[in-house]
């Protein structure tokens, strides 16, 4: 099966263009976010299998020495049970039957307040990880794909959390820019005219990325 894939990018996501925008945060500062998109007019899970097969050959191809990581957390404040406890992040996903396919070096963070657990966490990831990382990633929206320099310290990124909202993330969207790496959020939904990857990153590692 051969797909038409629709690439689009520029150079700062808070200067309007034809890719993705979102505000400037407040008081204008922070530095600039290249962003670029991967679309495909379909709306089958195989389709989206696909760009994002695409998108791990062109990551193995143009950014040598990274490695690709899946980061997911919990979309809401949990109860602080034994059973949630016990199962943490990867038990809970792996309950409901999301297991990540050819992962490795499982790391998670668990967040406690007012009596609630909320859980972050990381796999790396290989190119036999695509069909299953498509399936959680329909229905764990408070996810992201990162390419990052071998060695990266995963665990800082866990430190600061995310919601899976582009705007809400701002302060993950500039560690990974800082971290030299690139960051990948699936955008559009079943019903929608387009689907695909939206990512993130300096001007410098996006470019590497297209030539």
């Amino acid at each position: 099966m051969t797909i038409d894939i629709k690439i689009l990018s520029a150079p700062n996501i808070f200067i309007p263009n034809e890719v993705f925008n979102i505000d400037r945060p407040q008081g204008g500062g922070g530095e600039s976010i290249s962003v670029a998109s991967f679309m495909v007019a379909e709306s089958s899970s195989s389709s989206l299998a696909l760009v994002l097969d695409y998108i791990f050959s062109l990551i193995e191809k143009k950014l040598l020495g990274y490695d690709i990581w899946f980061f997911v957390g919990s979309s809401a404040w949990q109860p602080d049970t034994r059973v949630v406890r016990y199962r943490k992040l990867w038990g809970a996903l792996s309950f409901r039957g999301n297991e990540v396919v050819g992962g490795s070096e499982l790391q998670e963070r668990m967040v406690e307040a007012d009596g609630r657990l909320k859980f972050f966490g990381a796999v790396r990831l290989s190119r036999n990880s695509v069909e299953s990382l498509v399936k959680i990633l329909e229905v764990e929206r408070c996810s992201y794909i990162a390419a990052l320099p071998s060695g990266c310290d995963v665990q800082s990124i866990l430190d600061v959390g995310w919601s899976g909202n582009v705007s809400d993330d701002l302060d993950l969207y500039y560690l990974i820019r800082e971290k030299k790496g690139l960051l990948f959020k699936r955008i559009g939904e079943f019903d929608d005219g387009e689907r695909g990857f939206l990512s993130t990153g300096s001007l410098e590692v996006m470019g590497g990325l297209f030539h």
